[in-house]
């Protein structure tokens, strides 16, 4: 093993960088997954950023949802580590808490405190951000010498930026295309000839309301969501919020196909962006001493188990997410590790400061970006994943008769709810040589567990728990544990 570390630290430090050490961008979407066909609109960037670099088809997130995600994307922290529950203010999403004691542990940050970068935010940040009670716009997370942040949740037009701690709201500016503005205009200043770089940007796509920008209307025209054996899929054997009423979808659902289709033309404007940063990159002359990291904070769903739209679920459409990374030193492959985003800034920390960070919970991968995997020993893999389920009486229709132990219950997904109090769980995934094995337990009434074999049963249509030995049910509720104490 020895050897493969000084060979990858070899590798690395032999590039010569303008700047002493490598720039970073980062482009981190919103609610993209992969099994549904989200990366179709992405032609630019598969080809710039996937056919020159890394593709990971094994990447997850370790949590469904937006802010938990993106707290852990942003520190290197698991869930459990940073308490953030939710999205709200009390599950400690962008909250003084967290701003206290996360924010200066922050990749941005530490870049910026420990190798002098230039760093750049722009686009969604936490979905609290800018709420009056926790500071509003003059809140500006340490460490960011450009800080354009989104208030609130991904919207389209009609948002309040942040830039610099001075609240603008714009109307009829489409976001994606500002961000790619201000990205560029970062990109043109003198300061980037000094000093190296580290830029993150969030386009709201593609996230609800799912509107595209005005060029790009009806270019997926006549797309269906895309129907696995998991669509419509009614189930006895998972947890009871999957399993409530309706049973099935009802006969017209063309309401899913056109969110389908619309999801697909918000990321037209984000390829075109990532085409226009990289552009700018090679005519600035500083490209080749550039990362560029192409990821999503997690998956979706349309249809799958007979659930309308939304993700927080933990099956592998709603925890599968893009990964492609180029650079300096990384060679054309494909990287089969499992990797899930907790790994993304102690990779990008040890790349910039040949070195690691004892504030993170996630490992690096960046060995694996030069390292042929057939020359290291086959090793069981574990992913952990983690989700707090959340009621709220304000996310329940009038017409749907329910109660606040839920939520995401609407007319419009024929009161199908998407979250409930008890929908908490952890998971684990483990792979080792032919077996590929997801383990989920619910922390409810019943203690209810979930298993697939995802060998035999990619689309987890049938639960084996009730199949699986003793020991090896020891050995994984042992590695939930694990990850539970780090």
């Amino acid at each position: 093993m020895m050897w493969i570390i000084v060979l990858f630290l070899s590798t690395f430090n032999t590039v010569l960088y303008v700047n002493g050490r490598p720039n970073f961008i980062v482009i981190l979407t919103d609610d993209q997954d992969v099994l549904l066909g989200s990366m179709t609109p992405m032609n630019r960037t598969l080809e710039l950023i996937g056919k020159h670099g890394a593709t990971f088809p094994n990447a997850y997130v370790n949590s469904p949802i937006c802010c938990p995600s993106r707290s852990t994307i942003l520190t290197g922290k698991y869930l459990h580590n940073v308490f953030v529950k939710n999205n709200s203010i009390s599950g400690n999403c962008s909250s003084s808490s967290w701003q206290n004691d996360f924010e200066p542990y922050s990749i941005g940050n530490m870049l910026k405190t420990e190798g002098n970068y230039t760093t750049f935010y722009g686009g969604k940040y936490l979905n609290k951000y800018g709420a009056d009670e926790v500071g509003g716009v003059k809140h500006v997370p340490a460490g960011y010498d450009w800080w354009i942040g989104l208030v609130g949740n991904s919207k389209y037009y009609n948002y309040t930026l942040s830039i610099n701690g001075t609240g603008k709201y714009f109307q009829d500016v489409y976001l994606t295309d500002l961000l790619r503005f201000y990205a560029l205009d970062f990109l043109n200043q003198q300061h980037i000839k000094r000093n190296p770089f580290f830029m993150i940007v969030n386009p709201p796509a593609a996230h609800a309301p799912f509107t595209p920008a005005p060029r790009h209307k009806g270019a997926f025209s006549g797309v269906k969501a895309p129907r696995p054996i998991s669509f419509n899929f009614s189930s006895t054997d998972k947890h009871w919020l999957v399993t409530m009423p309706p049973k099935h979808l009802p006969t017209d659902v063309s309401s899913l196909d056109n969110i389908h289709q619309s999801r697909l033309e918000t990321l037209l404007a984000v390829d075109e962006m990532v085409e226009d940063i990289f552009m700018k990159l090679k005519e600035i002359d500083v490209l080749n001493d550039t990362f560029i990291i192409f990821t999503s904070d997690h998956g979706f769903h349309i249809g799958e188990f007979t659930q309308p739209w939304d993700k927080r679920q933990p099956y592998e459409t709603d925890i599968k997410v893009p990964l492609l990374m180029r650079g300096p030193g990384i060679t054309v492959k494909t990287v089969n590790k499992l990797v899930t985003l907790v790994d993304l800034a102690p990779t990008i920390f040890q790349l910039a400061m040949n070195g690691s960070s004892n504030t993170m919970d996630g490992k690096s991968f960046a060995e694996f970006l030069t390292t042929d995997e057939k020359q290291k020993r086959i090793e069981p893999e574990y992913l952990f994943i983690e989700y707090h389920g959340e009621g709220q009486s304000e996310y329940i229709d009038d017409g749907c008769p329910y109660s606040e132990d839920l939520s995401e219950c609407r007319l419009s997904n024929w009161c199908k709810c998407q979250d409930s109090r008890n929908n908490t769980y952890t998971c684990v995934k483990y792979v080792m040589g032919d077996i590929n094995l997801k383990y989920c337990k619910f922390y409810d009434d019943v203690n209810f567990k979930e298993a697939y074999d995802l060998v035999k049963d990619p689309y987890e249509i049938t639960n084996i728990y009730s199949r699986l030995n003793e020991d090896l049910v020891t050995h994984l509720e042992a590695a939930i544990d694990k990850y539970l104490r780090e």
